[in-house]
């Protein structure tokens, strides 16, 4: 669940923003964006994310 919500999040703001962008332009945001989120979460799970940033 931690990891779905926010894949979902990202995935509906780039359908939301990009309307309109051709579709490559959607899959590379949409690589990048899923991207960002795995390392984040890998790297709260890994207990590497900054002690100063967590709640």
């Amino acid at each position: 669940m931690e990891l779905l919500v926010p894949a979902l999040i990202g995935v509906t703001l780039i359908w939301l923003i990009g309307r309109g962008v051709p579709w490559n332009a959607k899959l590379v945001t949409l690589a990048v964006t899923l991207a960002v989120i795995l390392l984040i979460v890998g790297l709260e799970r890994g207990g590497y994310w900054p002690a100063a940033l967590t709640r």
